[in-house]
């Protein structure tokens, strides 16, 4: 009985589950493709083009690492170099790990190179993340409203106007939830205590320590122009993957509106969101596939640039972030115990988060 129960624990069932549905994503992609057709479409890209996507890929990183660098500063200042390398590490993490894992480990390398609380950095990740979902959906609306669907599609232009609202109200919650707890933290904490009454003393203090100094990464930016550069950086994260989807499309031959890359964003984004296997994969290419099928095109062809996003996008993150790991393993060594330590309090001794 014992190793039947150590059996069914050692069973990993999000991975298992995740690898489920990958398999039945890429069966409905690949169900009605024209294999043959398939690689002769693929095989003939420009390849110049495909090279300047990868190129975009790099570039997104590089931006994300100067806004993540405007959120931190009011926690402590940190270099280029240590953001960009812990972000390479994160997304790369992110491509191989479910559940988003990378954006923990990210918070903690980033924690082990700065020395500043690992907690506190994650909680700026949850602020750059909230204008990542905010782009993306001025960047779905922006879709929805440019375009108008044709044929077999047309039921869908009520429906899809009805899930983009609900996103936004569902997304605007969660802002005034994580505003109330930025203003007002102890109301949240005392919630939070009462609610742990089960743990040990000892274990419900170092769970309050966490979220304690989680919310203080979720600092405010004072200065208005610092306001304009992170909201400028995130429309430049989501605009750089608005010009890689142009370029597929060109380097497949396609000639379709700037204003559909808008809508094919948004359902790759919401692809990913799905549980899946590692990579995304299965998930990323079906939303991609029927994101270009709404605009007519053709299967293989629709399929044939997910293929290419996909591995333009995934397979460089991974090898730059294999780079950026072993740079931080070569110059810093294993995370510790220093990526929890306090954060530092600001230059002029102050409080900086706007509480």
């Amino acid at each position: 009985m014992k190793q039947s129960g150590d059996n069914s624990k050692s069973f990993d069932w999000k991975l298992w589950g995740g690898l489920l549905i990958s398999a039945l994503f890429i069966y409905l992609a690949f169900r009605k493709v024209d294999l043959a057709r398939l690689w002769v479409v693929t095989k003939s890209v420009d390849p110049v083009l495909i090279f300047l996507v990868i190129l975009a890929t790099v570039f997104q990183y590089v931006v994300r690492a100067w806004r993540w660098g405007l959120l931190l500063e009011p926690i402590q200042h940190t270099r280029f170099i240590n953001r960009l390398t812990t972000t390479l590490i994160g997304f790369a993490a992110n491509c191989v790990l479910p559940a988003r894992l990378g954006e923990f480990i990210r918070a903690n390398y980033l924690g082990h190179t700065e020395k500043i609380s690992g907690s506190s950095t994650f909680g700026t990740i949850v602020v750059e993340r909230l204008f990542d979902g905010l782009t993306l959906l001025i960047v779905l609306f922006i879709g929805l409203m440019g375009t108008t669907f044709q044929g077999e599609w047309e039921s869908l232009n009520d429906k899809l106007h009805r899930a983009g609202f609900l996103l936004l109200f569902l997304y605007l919650g969660v802002i005034i939830f994580l505003v109330g707890f930025k203003y007002k933290p102890q109301i949240f904490l005392n919630l939070l205590e009462r609610f742990l009454f089960f743990l040990t003393e000892n274990l419900r203090k170092r769970l309050l320590e966490i979220v304690r100094d989680f919310s203080s990464g979720l600092v405010l930016v004072k200065s208005p122009s610092k306001w304009f550069l992170i909201i400028f950086y995130s429309f430049l994260v989501w605009f750089t993957h608005l010009i890689q989807i142009q370029w597929i499309e060109q380097a497949l031959g396609l000639s379709l509106p700037f204003i559909a890359t808008f809508l094919i964003m948004a359902m790759a984004s919401l692809g990913v969101i799905i549980p899946s296997a590692p990579g995304f994969v299965g998930t990323f290419h079906l939303s991609v596939l029927y994101a270009f099928l709404l605009y007519g095109v053709d299967r293989e062809v629709a399929l044939s640039a997910a293929i290419l996003w996909h591995a333009a996008l995934f397979l460089t993150t991974l090898f730059i972030g294999l780079l950026a790991f072993i740079y931080v393993q070569t110059v810093f060594g294993k995370p510790g115990k220093t990526s929890r330590t306090r954060p530092q309090t600001p230059p002029g001794g102050g409080n900086e988060s706007g509480s």
